[in-house]
Formats: structure tokens, C-alpha cells, sequence
């Protein structure tokens, strides 16, 4: 099930021109959640990183110790759940939905409505890619001879959902997390453009695709999800209100 194209509320795009610490960026869009419960708005942030940074799923090892496979990495946790990613040659996007949002009657149909935007786009950029629950369903006849329970990859990109967006080659490219807060829906996702040199068995576009243009699907990625679950769109940049508590919630994490 998908979001319904019509009653959409408005949309805020915040593209970020700077690349920021995982402290940062985490506090940034945990500000935004927070912020949601005063805002009729969604709000879609594309952003990158300046450093090579792990985040933990929110409910990944909770109340334990973590450790992570990279050390000296900054680790910062993330509001959405799932495994861990490593945060290296991608583009982020945090998407926020209001609770005056149709999604909140459907927030799983969040997931599949925005990553068929983004497979469209990949598409008409040269990268053959689909869903992955459509992708078993194409394979269906093939027999799985594991038995047991297998404990979970670290690392997200590693893990499989059916929501996962997978170049046709079998590598997954896009993956995407959720929090949920009094009908508030948070959606954060991460596409990999190129492997990183600390994890290269997690392949990205350009590893798939060498003519893929990055720049012209990042200049084209902002409108592709804001359109999926918005009416209008308008493109600013941070509040103070914003800034603000974004600062005060990195303190806490530090």
C-alpha cells in the first residue's frame, strides 16, 4: 500500500551545501521530529557527511555496549531503527511527516511511495533497480536450503527487507529506516554511490554503474521525494528555531 497523491500537505526541502558530523546531522533531524509536533509541514533534509561516521540503529543493542566493527569511527545513534550504516560516500535524506499527514494512517506505505520515486529516478539515470520484495517475487522459485536463526549482519546494508531498493545485479543500493512518534513518521535512508574503502564488500551506484551521474541525480534526488509525499514544495534553509535545538540535543549526545 502506498500514499494516496491527493490532500497532501505542503513540503519544506532543506538541502544542505555543507557536509556535517554525525553529531550534527543526528541532533539536526532529531530537532526536526521534534519540532513536528507544532508543524502542519513535512520537511525533507538531503545531506552528507563530513567524515566517515557509524550510526546505530535506534534499538540496535540497546542497553549494551556496541561495538563497532570500524574502530576509531565517530558512532553517534540515529532516531530510526535498523542495523548499523556506515556513512561514507552516500547521500542521506531525512524525511518528516507531519501528523496531519495521510501516512499516518499507512507510515509502512511511506517506504515503498518514496523508494519508487527514487527507483524512477534511478531508472531514467541509467540504473536498472527495483524493489526487492519484487525482486524475490521474481526469483520465488528459487529454494532456500538454510535452517536455524542467523544472527544479523551489523551492518545495515548487509541486512535484507523487502523494501530494500537492489540494482538488478543483486546489490542492495538504497535502504531506508523509520521512527514513529504520536503519528509523527520520520524516515531516514541512505544510497550508496560508491563503496567505501573501510566496507567495499557494500557496493554503490558507481561501482554498478561507472557512467552514472551522481551529480545530476543528487541535483534531482530533493524534488523526487518531496513530490512523492507533498502537494507544493518549498526549498529554504534552517530556522533558527532549528538551529537551536539542534544544538541543545547535541550536547546531550556528547
Amino acid at each position: 500500500m502506498t500514499i494516496a497523491s491527493t490532500g497532501l500537505p505542503h513540503a519544506d526541502v532543506i538541502i544542505d551545501e555543507l557536509t556535517y558530523s554525525g553529531v550534527f546531522n543526528m541532533s539536526m533531524d532529531a530537532a526536526l521530529l521534534q519540532l513536528a509536533a507544532e508543524r502542519e509541514r513535512s520537511v525533507v533534509r538531503i545531506y552528507q557527511w563530513s567524515d566517515p561516521t557509524v550510526t546505530l540503529g535506534y534499538f540496535q543493542g540497546s542497553g549494551q555496549t556496541v561495538e563497532s566493527p570500524f574502530p576509531g569511527l565517530p558512532v553517534v545513534r540515529r532516531l530510526s531503527g535498523g542495523g548499523a550504516i556506515l556513512h561514507d560516500q552516500e547521500t542521506t535524506y531525512c524525511l518528516v511527516l507531519p501528523a496531519s499527514h495521510p501516512a499516518r494512517q499507512d507510515p509502512s506505505g511511506v517506504y515503498q511511495t518514496v523508494h519508487r520515486a527514487i527507483i524512477r529516478l534511478l531508472s531514467s539515470s541509467g540504473v536498472p533497480c527495483q524493489l526487492r520484495s519484487e525482486l524475490d517475487a521474481m526469483n520465488s522459485n528459487t529454494v532456500d536450503t538454510k535452517t536455524g536463526v542467523a544472527a544479523e549482519p551489523f551492518l545495515c546494508f548487509l541486512r535484507k527487507n523487502p523494501n530494500d531498493i537492489i540494482h538488478v545485479l543483486g546489490s542492495k543500493i538504497v535502504g531506508s529506516a523509520q521512527r514513529r512518534r504520536k503519528g509523527i513518521t520520520l524516515q531516514h535512508g541512505s544510497i550508496i554511490l560508491k563503496a567505501s574503502a573501510l566496507a567495499p564488500q557494500v557496493l554503490g551506484i558507481l561501482d554498478l554503474e561507472p557512467n552514472f551521474s551522481d551529480a545530476e541525480f543528487r541535483r534531482n534526488l530533493p524534488h523526487t521525494i518531496a513530490n512523492a509525499v507533498s502537494g507544493s514544495t518549498n526549498f529554504r534553509s534552517f530556522t533558527q528555531a532549528e538551529k537551536s535545538l539542534a544544538a541543545a540535543i547535541a550536547l546531550e549526545m556528547r
